[in-house]
């Protein structure tokens, strides 16, 4: 679905493609993420070739990919921001991280604002 304010959407599928490819970058913020909270580059990958678009941002060309990764036998919530400017640009997980209890009421849905 595009966006007709912005003209863009996040294509998930074509993300997909590019990652299953090998196109895409991890950004050092993703990267001190998965050393801080424990999960792995490829959890990050997990996510996003199996998990659903929970946000768009088409102001900044990005979308927030969610799924289920396993950390040391353990089920987690894993969130997978993706910035994507088309097949001729490396995709890039700008950051990941554990959705936090104080944001998020379920990890496909924010806590609303006080």
């Amino acid at each position: 679905m595009e966006h007709s304010d912005h003209g863009w959407a996040f294509d998930l599928n074509a993300v997909r493609s590019q990652v299953q490819e090998g196109d895409y970058a991890v950004r050092p913020h993703a990267l001190q993420h998965a050393v801080k909270e424990g999960f792995s580059v490829r959890d990050m990958v997990e996510v996003v070739l199996h998990g659903s678009l929970v946000e768009e941002y088409p102001e900044r060309q990005r979308g927030l990919v969610y799924a289920d990764v396993s950390i040391e036998e353990v089920s987690m919530p894993l969130h997978v921001v993706c910035e994507h400017h088309g097949p001729d640009a490396a995709v890039d997980f700008v950051t990941a991280y554990i959705p936090a209890g104080e944001e998020w009421e379920t990890p496909t849905r924010r806590r609303r604002k006080k």
